[in-house]
């Protein structure tokens, strides 16, 4: 009952450019609108604003540097085992860290509502597509569904595809989570090996 009802509320916002946008997007790449919301969930909570570093990647100097730019900012932040996660409270603020972490060379880094990462830069250079740009919610949705697009034609499975979305094909809990959330989302007589991907390749 509860999952219906989710669904409900989902189909009712959908009404609206929000939801909109997981439709409109899924129908364009060929892949499960819920898939795309799960995953959104998984990565961002649907925050829009948040940018994550990879703490296995940065130097002390690195970090100290950056942790010593967001208090000074009074820009909130959390630190978890493998990221900083920067809850940015305005456009501004996200762009100022984008800024930040792209002049000072910071190896890698998660941006916005799917957490498309910087190495992606010059590839989205070519589109005209910056950075910053990846803080509006239905570009970053739209690059997104194209990177997990690539990695479908290339693994052809749910499960190596939504691990590869995450830089991993094996070995981590992330197809789990996704899978989680995919499932409050679905049916009660829909299965959770339904199909995902539907473009004809």
């Amino acid at each position: 009952m509860k999952r219906v009802c989710l669904l409900l509320v989902l189909l009712v916002v959908g009404v609206h450019a929000a939801t909109n946008m997981w439709a409109r997007t899924g129908q364009a790449y060929g892949i499960e609108p819920r898939l795309l919301y799960a995953i959104s969930k998984v990565e961002s909570n649907l925050r829009p604003l948040v940018v994550s570093v990879n703490f296995t990647k940065i130097t002390k100097t690195q970090r100290d540097k950056l942790y010593g730019m967001l208090q000074s900012k009074r820009i909130p932040y959390h630190t978890f085992t493998k990221v900083i996660e920067i809850d940015n409270q305005n456009i501004s603020q996200a762009e100022e860290v984008i800024n930040f972490l792209d002049t000072n060379r910071y190896a890698s880094f998660d941006i916005g509502l799917m957490q498309i990462n910087n190495i992606h830069k010059e590839t989205l250079k070519t589109h005209k597509i910056s950075l910053h740009t990846l803080l509006n919610e239905d570009t970053n949705l739209n690059v997104a569904a194209g990177i997990l697009w690539e990695c479908y034609k290339k693994n052809r499975t749910n499960y190596k595809t939504i691990s590869a979305y995450n830089g991993s094909k094996r070995g981590n809990a992330y197809y789990t989570k996704v899978s989680a959330e995919l499932q409050k989302l679905l049916l009660p007589h829909e299965s959770s090996s339904k199909r995902l991907f539907y473009r004809v390749l």
